[in-house]
């Protein structure tokens, strides 16, 4: 009972001082006030923890490690240093409980608890820190290439009834998705009646890309969308050969101006 009392009191005494702890573990003049703040509310966990028990604590920890981890990586953070600050204020935090214990001359058992308590609460914060930001991260990444889809594929309308879709850079399973699902909408939402695929970026092709190519083709065809490719690289249009697929029924050109002036600036076809 006494080692109970006496856990919650150094507790007490944390949370007391908890913003001269943080002020002591400044690390830079000019720093962000929200930093300070941020070390107070960690000291503040550990006070809670010592006060009313790790399991008691357990969903404020998560809590704040959930939201610093989305914070980190919305600042741009690195997770090995993060995890190296950790390190630091763990050296800190047993610094200012060695000093709290000497002022009130606890028992060893006393502090044998202290450390039963406080480590693993170090580690839990850590361990939710860690699987948010991990969780952030990838769905960043997400995000940049959802917007990376967004831009690789755009159906741009020149006339009424004709767009050009120009693609650049390789082409895998799910841009080919993406590219086939935004042409098809986009032709209806257009009400396009001819599309130019401009190829003329694409400097490799493989059967994937080429069979991509070809159901796009299809797709539009069914939708009564012509669709004509345009700039076609030599080695490319060997590729295409080799790899068996027919694009002898399909309207192409070597240059994406030779397509514009025919079909755009020309008499359509």
């Amino acid at each position: 009972m006494q080692q109970n009392q006496d856990l919650i009191m150094i507790g007490k005494k944390i949370e007391e001082r908890k913003y001269e702890f943080a002020d002591a573990m400044k690390q830079e003049e000019n720093e962000a006030p929200e930093n300070r703040e941020f070390r107070a509310e960690l000291f503040q966990l550990f006070a809670d923890g010592l006060q009313k028990g790790n399991e008691a604590t357990k969903d404020e920890v998560n809590a704040w490690g959930e939201h610093i981890g989305r914070l980190a990586i919305e600042q741009g953070a690195q997770l090995d240093n993060s995890l190296k600050g950790t390190m630091e204020f763990r050296v800190y935090l047993w610094n200012a409980l060695e000093d709290i214990t000497k002022e009130e001359d606890f028992s060893k058992e006393t502090i044998f608890k202290v450390a039963r308590s406080v480590d693993p609460l170090l580690d839990h914060i850590v361990y939710a820190f860690s699987t948010s930001f991990v969780h952030s991260y990838k769905a960043s990444l997400e995000k940049a290439h959802q917007e990376f889809l967004n831009l690789s594929a755009p159906v741009v309308p020149l006339l009424n009834g004709v767009a050009v879709m120009p693609i650049i850079g390789s082409v895998d399973e799910k841009r080919a998705y993406y590219m086939m699902d935004t042409t098809l909408n986009e032709a209806m939402k257009q009400q396009l009646s001819y599309l130019l695929i401009d190829l003329s970026s694409v400097t490799m092709i493989d059967t994937h890309v080429a069979n991509s190519i070809a159901k796009i083709v299809t797709s539009l065809d069914l939708l009564g969308v012509t669709a004509i490719l345009a700039g076609i690289r030599p080695e490319v249009a060997h590729t295409m050969v080799s790899l068996g697929i027919d694009f002898s029924e399909i309207k192409t050109y070597n240059s994406l101006q030779q397509a514009l002036s025919i079909h755009v600036f020309g008499k359509r076809e």
